[in-house]
């Protein structure tokens, strides 16, 4: 492929992309920190299985690349209460972890120090205003990892992950997600009309890296995810989901919150999603034809 065509290809997609995740409300729910600092106490007291099993896929790709994790300078995008950033600083890598979530970041410090584990660096800021050059990211880590966070979900928001990498690049998104029926039900109830969430997802990254020269190695999983919840924080998490698109009162919350007592057994709403998400590793340094 010429380097015309594959500018164009690349222009065009990057086009369709910005027009696919600019509908709708931008900064709502999910985009705004208040959502994941209301959340971070749950993330923080998530089963050990369901990390260990997200950390052993994780660790499976990677070493696909070759890279030794020991000594790697890695970079932690929307790194929460440090599923994956506390593992990887106790395999000896040197990890910078980003969040714009202050209370996401409190859980990670303190676990950190109850494990032991030296996270080098954690940087309270939203991805989209980082600047690279500015604050010492531009091509300086070895591994840089995106994994099912909304943090990275534009071509800029993207293209900044990509120039943070000097060597391997991981991430994850989601491809389908069939939430458990209270969120149809409650959409329908509270606006008349069917709930769609837009994803932040899979397809629009990988096809960039495609454009572009790259040849990630893909994995695909289906999972299906079940909770536990009492109905103040169904109600948070519910009502947080909904405010991407809609404006959530309180009597909305009143009348979800009637609705998951109803269905509760001691005080706890029990929840199912089936989540298909694709995960991807890639090479900066290797591109058809050579060159970054």
């Amino acid at each position: 492929m010429t380097d015309e065509s594959r500018n164009e290809n690349s222009r065009y997609w990057t086009e369709y992309w910005q027009q696919a995740t600019g509908r709708g409300n931008a900064k709502g729910g999910p985009m705004q920190a208040g959502f994941w600092d209301n959340r971070a106490g749950q993330f923080a007291k998530k089963p050990a299985g369901r990390e260990e099993d997200r950390l052993t896929g994780v660790l499976d790709l990677i070493s696909q690349t070759g890279l030794d994790i020991d000594g790697a300078t890695v970079l932690d995008i929307g790194a929460g209460t440090g599923a994956l950033a506390i593992p990887l600083a106790k395999m000896g890598a040197r990890v910078t972890a980003v969040d714009f979530s202050s209370e996401m970041l409190r859980h990670l410090t303190k676990r950190a120090a109850e494990e032991k584990a030296g996270i080098e660096r954690t940087v309270h800021v939203s991805w989209d205003e980082v600047d690279p050059g500015a604050m010492g990211f531009r091509n300086n880590f070895d591994l840089v990892i995106a994994s099912m966070t909304p943090a990275v979900q534009t071509p800029e928001t993207f293209g900044i992950m990509l120039e943070a990498a000097r060597g391997v690049c991981y991430y994850s998104g989601w491809i389908d997600r069939r939430w458990d029926p209270a969120y149809h039900e409650l959409y329908r109830m509270l606006f008349d009309e069917e709930f769609r969430q837009a994803s932040h997802g899979f397809l629009y990254p990988f096809m960039y890296l495609y454009m572009n020269g790259f040849c990630p190695i893909v994995r695909i999983r289906r999972d299906v995810w079940k909770g536990d919840e009492t109905v103040e924080e169904m109600v948070d998490t519910v009502a947080g989901f909904f405010s991407a698109t809609k404006e959530i009162d309180e009597s909305m919350k009143e009348r979800m919150r009637e609705y998951f007592s109803t269905r509760a057994t001691n005080g706890k709403y029990s929840s199912q999603t089936t989540a298909t998400t694709g995960t991807m590793v890639w090479d900066m340094r290797k591109r058809e034809g050579g060159g970054t």
